[in-house]
């Protein structure tokens, strides 16, 4: 397996200013087994230069990640706070990304990820995770079904030899 590295700028020694406490958003992009060889690793050595490219380095975070589960969509990147997850990531739609996204705080919806998530596993076999579609997430949780409570067993009853040798 190939680490998340490029030739032309390593996001392992690309430095961010250390005055970022807390960055307003952080981005994920996929660099595992099946992201990394349609050239996630460039991919994020090119955000991270954008990043900075726009001013946004005090702002934004960029990271490689592992496998995201999303492998036919491939390259995938996901976006903190949110999340939003973006889909069959290139140069052209991380350039947008970061116009209209990142600076200007609209997320690109033609861009989600929709589907199923299936990690693809070496061999050829999948893995399935039922996971909410994004514009289904919702913030409350179903009620759960009320339950009568169940009467607690009694412990049998044990007759007592008070002999005492």
């Amino acid at each position: 397996m190939k680490a998340c590295v490029s030739t032309q700028l390593l996001v392992s020694h690309f430095s961010f200013p250390y005055t970022m406490d807390k960055p307003r958003l952080r981005a994920y992009l996929c660099c595992g087994p099946n992201c990394g060889p349609k050239g996630a690793q460039a991919l994020v050595d090119f955000l991270a230069a954008e990043v900075v490219r726009n001013g946004l380095d005090n702002e934004i975070s960029v990271a490689a990640t592992g496998c995201q589960a999303h492998c036919e969509s491939g390259p995938t990147m996901v976006v903190y706070p949110g999340p939003i997850y973006y889909q069959m990531i290139d140069r052209g739609r991380l350039s947008r990304i970061v116009a209209e996204h990142f600076i200007e705080g609209e997320p690109i919806k033609e861009f989600f990820w929709t589907g199923i998530r299936r990690r693809i596993i070496p061999g050829g076999q999948s893995q399935v995770r039922p996971m909410p579609m994004p514009a289904q997430h919702t913030h409350s949780t179903p009620p759960r079904p009320e339950h009568e409570p169940r009467p607690k067993p009694k412990p049998p009853v044990r007759e007592v030899d008070d002999f005492k040798w």
